[in-house]
């Protein structure tokens, strides 16, 4: 395994449950649902975390327990925690932040010349017959 989750540990080859980081994992639940920010919440569980990594812990689906990992948190905790994100997201106006396509239609018009010379190759007259066209920006 390449990461070991926070709240977890490996122990003679099966993963358990860390005591004291599982206490602040439901500790930093707690808190971020009583309204701090991820932030206040981590300090003030003494989780030290970028905000990305925050958010990565309160969006693990791990944490819900799987035949690998033990349950940490109750399945209505986690929605919870997702209820909350999509709240103060759509509060401070970051949903659907997507920008607009953009297209792109070229302005050209193209033009080609009297065809007068014709040779036996086609190659040689496909050459010829594109030398001809001319563009014009309109």
């Amino acid at each position: 395994m390449a990461h070991t989750p926070f709240g977890y540990k490996i122990v003679n080859g099966k993963i358990e449950t860390h005591a004291r980081e599982s206490e602040q994992l439901k500790l930093l639940i707690q808190s971020y649902l009583s309204g701090k920010s991820l932030a206040n919440a981590a300090k003030y569980t003494g989780i030290n975390r970028s905000h990305g990594g925050i958010t990565r812990i309160l969006t693990d689906e791990r944490y819900l327990g799987n035949e690998i990992f033990p349950r940490l948190i109750s399945k209505k905790q986690f929605e919870q925690l997702k209820e909350e994100r999509f709240k103060r997201a759509k509060k401070l106006g970051r949903l659907n932040r997507t920008k607009a396509e953009e297209t792109f239609t070229p302005s050209f018009k193209f033009t080609i010349g009297k065809v007068e010379n014709k040779y036996d190759n086609p190659i040689k007259q496909a050459e010829y017959v594109y030398s001809l066209i001319k563009k014009e920006v309109t």
